[in-house]
C-alpha cells in the first residue's frame, strides 16, 4: 500500500476524534483532540501528523509535539497524553501494514527533525492487539524502553474474593480501616474536589512534583470535557476526606485505571490508602471491569524503579504489565 503523510490541522479535530474512539484499534479518549485540547494553546507545539492510503482513506493519526534539546528537534508523542501513537485503524493489525504506515511517518520525521520518541498505547487499554505494530519498532532500528505497571483482574470478582486474594499485611490493614466506619462514595461539589488535590499535591510534596493536572482542570474533566469518562471518589472519616481517588474509564477495553491516588499521611491509627485501593477494586468489580490498572512505578522511562511502590500495589494480588517507549536517532 501506498502512504500519503501530512500535519494535523485544527480543521481535521472532527475526523481525527471519529477515527480515534470508532475506527482504531489502539486509540483511546487520551489521543482525541477533545482531550488534548484542554492545555491552553502555546503550552506545546503540535506536530500530530495524519496517515492517508492510496484511496484517501485515514489509515493512522499520531499525536505529537516539538522539544527541543538544546539544538536538537525532538518529534515525541504529545506530551499532553500518557499515550501517543501512532493510533492505527483496527484492520490494519498486520505486520506488513504496522511497518509501512511506520516507514512512512519515519520518512516524513526524518526529514524534519532529529529524534522520534514514541509512547504507542499498551495492550491493556487496546481493543484490538496490536503487538504487530510495536514489532515494527524494533524491525525499523529503534531504541525500547520499558515502563513496569501493575493492574489485577476484576471481572467477576466480589469483595470477599477480593479481600481473599491479598497478601497477609494488606488484608490486615485492609480489615482494620473497614472497622472505622469509614464512607466510600464518588466526589459530587467543587469543595470535595479542591479537598481531594490538596491531599494530593500533600502526598506528592515529598517527591518534589505537583500534579499533572490542577484543580480547576479537574473540574472542568468532571463537568464539560469527560463527563462519561472520569472519576472521582473518596474516602470519608465523617465529613473528613482522608483519601481520594481519579480514575479513567478507557471504554474500548473496558479498563478503569486510577490516574490519582492520594491518603491523609497524618493517619497513623489504621491505613486510608488500604481502605482506598480496597474500595477502588470493588469499584472496577462493581462496573463488570475486566482490570483495574494500577499504572506504573517506574521514572526515567523504566531506568528507576520504586521498590516501595510496587511492592504495595503487587499486595493486593496484581499482576505484571509494560508500558514500552521507543527512541531513534536520525542524525
Amino acid at each position: 500500500m501506498q502512504w500519503t503523510v501530512r500535519p494535523y490541522t485544527p480543521a481535521d479535530e472532527a475526523e481525527w476524534d471519529r477515527f480515534v474512539m470508532r475506527e482504531s484499534g489502539n486509540g483511546t479518549f487520551l489521543q482525541t483532540r477533545n482531550f488534548l485540547n484542554y492545555h491552553p494553546v502555546g503550552r506545546f507545539e503540535d506536530t500530530s501528523l495524519m496517515v492517508y492510503n492510496e484511496h484517501g482513506g485515514l489509515g493512522a493519526v499520531v499525536p505529537a509535539a516539538l522539544r527541543m534539546d538544546g539544538e536538537t528537534r525532538v518529534f515525541r508523542s504529545h506530551p499532553g497524553s500518557t499515550f501517543g501513537g501512532p493510533v492505527l485503524r483496527s484492520t490494519y493489525n498486520s505486520a506488513a501494514k504496522a511497518i509501512g504506515i511506520l516507514q512512512a511517518i519515519e520518512k516524513y520525521i526524518a526529514a524534519r527533525y532529529d529524534v522520534a520518541d514514541f509512547r504507542p498505547t499498551p495492550e491493556l487499554f487496546n481493543a484490538v492487539e496490536n503487538v504487530a505494530l510495536q514489532y515494527a519498532f524494533t524491525y525499523l532500528g529503534y531504541t525500547q524502553q520499558t515502563e513496569l505497571s501493575t493492574w489485577v483482574p476484576t471481572l467477576g470478582q466480589t469483595p470477599e474474593t477480593l479481600l481473599a486474594s491479598f497478601r497477609q499485611n494488606k488484608k490486615q490493614d485492609v480489615k482494620k480501616a473497614l472497622r472505622q466506619s469509614l464512607t466510600f462514595r464518588a466526589l459530587q461539589t467543587r469543595g470535595e474536589l479542591d479537598a481531594f488535590h490538596k491531599l494530593l499535591c500533600q502526598n506528592l510534596q515529598k517527591f518534589g512534583v505537583e500534579p499533572v493536572h490542577t484543580a480547576d482542570e479537574l473540574w472542568e474533566f468532571k463537568n464539560n470535557r469527560l463527563t462519561n469518562i472520569v472519576g472521582f471518589y473518596g474516602a470519608f472519616e465523617g465529613e473528613k476526606l482522608v483519601a481520594g481517588g481519579m480514575t479513567f474509564y478507557f471504554a474500548q477495553a473496558n479498563v478503569l485505571h486510577t490516574q490519582y491516588l492520594a491518603a491523609d499521611l497524618s493517619i497513623r491509627s489504621y491505613s486510608p490508602a488500604a481502605y482506598l485501593y480496597y474500595q477502588m477494586l470493588c469499584l472496577a468489580a462493581a462496573m463488570n471491569c475486566v482490570a483495574l490498572s494500577w499504572g506504573i512505578s517506574t521514572e526515567e522511562h523504566g531506568k528507576v524503579l520504586n521498590f516501595g511502590l510496587v511492592e504495595s500495589k503487587e499486595g493486593y494480588a496484581s499482576h505484571h504489565a509494560v508500558n514500552l517507549g521507543f527512541t531513534k536517532m536520525f542524525r
